[in-house]
């Protein structure tokens, strides 16, 4: 699925879909070479449509990305949103994680969902069952809302999101606390679909 650029407004710490549309189109625009950026967490939500998701940060995983690190930091602060700022920005920004951070289980080839296409940036992001198995190192009120939100949209399983838990990154495969959360969402998923846990 293709989302249009929308207009250049101002990027504030309460993101909209218009306001991120519009600093992709700016980040598109100062780019130098073309850059496939793989986007998780608020940022991929907020572009699968999700509402009422607000957030501040763009989280980039970096080993699925393909970018010119110096041109897209170059980019990103023209386009008004710095890349991995020190500790006193308080600001709007990018996230680039790299592997040793990352909790995001790997695309296979031609299994990414295009989120948005510029002239030389896509963004892109992993499989639903890949991006709820994200969700499960907190597992939080706001992860759980943006796991049901997926699930209303998809005709995602269980033993899909299992496998892909599976394929999360070490250590968080191996992880008690996401291997204690997998099991909570396995209840959960039965009670959000009104059946017996």
């Amino acid at each position: 699925m293709f989302l249009e650029a929308g207009a250049r407004v101002a990027y504030t710490a309460c993101v909209n879909k218009s306001e991120l549309l519009a600093y992709l189109t700016g980040l598109d625009q100062a780019l130098q070479q073309p850059a496939m950026l793989c986007v998780y967490g608020s940022a991929a939500l907020i572009l699968l449509d999700e509402p009422d998701r607000t957030s501040a940060d763009v989280d980039v995983a970096a080993p699925y990305s393909r970018a010119d690190f110096g041109d897209l930091q170059r980019a990103a602060a023209l386009a008004g949103l710095p890349v991995n700022p020190d500790e006193s920005h308080r600001g709007d920004h990018i996230e680039w994680i790299a592997a040793l951070r990352l909790c995001l289980p790997p695309p296979e080839t031609g299994t990414e969902i295009v989120l948005w296409q510029g002239t030389r940036l896509t963004i892109k992001t992993v499989p639903v069952p890949q991006l709820i198995a994200s969700k499960l190192v907190r597992y939080d009120a706001i992860d759980q809302s943006d796991i049901q939100y997926l699930c209303s949209q998809t005709k995602v399983d269980f033993l899909s999101v299992a496998a892909a838990v599976r394929t999360l990154p070490p250590p968080f495969d191996r992880d008690a606390l996401v291997l204690e959360n997998l099991r909570n969402l396995e209840t959960d998923l039965k009670l959000w679909r009104g059946e017996e846990p």
